[in-house]
């Protein structure tokens, strides 16, 4: 199974929206780690499925990946992978200052050949994601950080750059592209 995990923070709900408008069901579970309150999940996730195909879901945990699918992990909880393909959730300590954390998401991952993955980093403050986006590099995802330059605040896409080989740099409408190629 394809299996893309994107974190992001501030500026990220205009970004995903722009990457996401007009998304066909593609084969793979994507699962977006965006910083926010509990409060507007449902919201964010009302709007993406407004905006796309795909299958829209806010876990409550026990779910298992399913291509076709877009997870919006909960605000105010961590989500966790077990066995890799089985959303937890967790209300644990913060990390990075932030819960749900990206790192948290994409560290709990393990090398699977059943799978593969891929991990972006979009806009936002502090450095969420860059440890999480170096240890998918190293289980063998391919990984992207959004162009900072199209960045409402760009530390966290250049902390991931400045901690990760990345294998590119992409503008949202690139990411766009790049979701709709893979088969």
């Amino acid at each position: 199974m394809n299996i893309l995990i994107i974190g992001s923070s501030t500026g990220g709900p205009r970004v995903i929206f722009d990457i996401f408008t007009g998304i066909p069901a593609v084969p793979m579970a994507i699962v977006i780690v965006q910083h926010m309150p509990e409060s507007t999940t449902s919201r964010f996730a009302r709007r993406l499925a407004q905006l796309s195909s795909m299958d829209v879901i806010v876990p409550k945990g026990g779910e298992v990946l399913k291509h076709g699918s877009l997870y919006i992990t909960p605000g105010d909880n961590h989500l966790i992978f077990k066995n890799n393909d089985t959303m937890v959730l967790e209300k644990s300590e913060k990390v990075n200052f932030v819960r749900p954390s990206v790192d948290v998401t994409m560290l709990s991952l393990s090398p699977d050949p059943r799978h593969s993955y891929y991990g972006i980093i979009l806009s936002g403050m502090g450095s969420d994601g860059a440890q999480g986006l170096s240890y998918m590099k190293k289980i063998g995802a391919q990984v992207f950080i959004q162009d900072p330059d199209t960045c409402t605040i760009k530390s966290m896409p250049e902390a991931a750059f400045r901690l990760t080989d990345v294998d590119r740099v992409l503008s949202p409408e690139e990411i766009h592209n790049f979701i709709i190629s893979i088969k």
